[in-house]
């Protein structure tokens, strides 16, 4: 159904998605399966209901998905804001998404995605990054076992393609790395990353506190919650792992 693209929603006035004032539209379906999902309502492919009978997931087309993003183009155009394609995996649905960042270019709007790195790299190369803007580039774990047992899918794939986009891609790739306590936001994890990123000439990236509140998500989904960490990241704790990250690729 690529004429149609599967969205379970779309929010305004974003400011942490990429430059300016941003409508952020979200796409269904994920081909990862990261206990900590922030947002475990974008796993599945398919519309769905929650625990009290609310679906999740429309399908819209192009058209009917530029009416309602269109409203929100003063505010682009006054705060040097856009559009950013995040999920789930906008990816997963690459005909459709390919198509609404074609529409979104015509109209001169910026564009920007979030991304688990976890696609066909030739595809995206072909059919995405020619209307992208900025790349925000989700980067877990640097031990495939690891990324097998939290994520539910190897990172070879992942680390892969991060590499070739560098190379290819004439717009900003921005690193992510989620601090999850425990999983990602380890010592050994985080120097590791740190090291690949060294090593390919990136010299900064966003590291992303943990935030809790997902969990909530999960029990209105009558979903199990495989991963309990109640509270949210003290500053010390931040601390630690920004340490943790900058001291690695610190000369000797």
């Amino acid at each position: 159904m690529s004429d149609k693209g599967l969205i379970f929603d779309i929010k305004r006035d974003c400011s942490e998605d990429g430059p300016g004032i941003r409508t952020t539209v979200f796409f269904k379906g994920c081909p990862l399966s990261c206990i900590w999902c922030q947002n475990p309502e974008g796993k599945a492919v398919k519309p769905e209901t929650d625990i009290h009978g609310k679906q999740i997931g429309t399908w819209y087309t192009v058209d009917e998905l530029m009416y309602r993003l269109l409203q929100d183009k003063p505010f682009f155009i006054s705060s040097g804001g856009g559009v950013t394609l995040s999920g789930g995996e906008a990816t997963l649905q690459m005909d459709f998404a390919s198509k609404l960042l074609q529409a979104l270019k015509r109209e001169g709007i910026h564009t920007a995605i979030e991304t688990s790195g976890f696609f066909d790299y030739q595809r995206f190369k072909d059919e995405m990054l020619p209307w992208l803007d900025l790349i925000y580039y989700d980067i877990k774990l640097m031990d495939e076992a690891a990324s097998q047992q939290y994520c539910g899918q190897s990172n070879l794939r992942i680390l892969d393609n991060f590499s070739r986009l560098l190379a290819d891609a004439r717009i900003p790739v921005i690193p992510r790395i989620p601090l999850i306590p425990g999983i990602t936001a380890t010592k050994e994890n985080l120097q590791g990353i740190a090291a690949f990123l060294d090593k390919h000439g990136v010299k900064s990236c966003a590291l992303m506190p943990y935030n809790p509140l997902w969990s909530d998500k999960l029990q209105k989904l009558g979903l199990p919650i495989r991963y309990q960490h109640k509270g949210f990241m003290t500053p010390a704790e931040q601390k630690t792992c920004i340490d943790y990250f900058t001291k690695s690729t610190q000369p000797t």
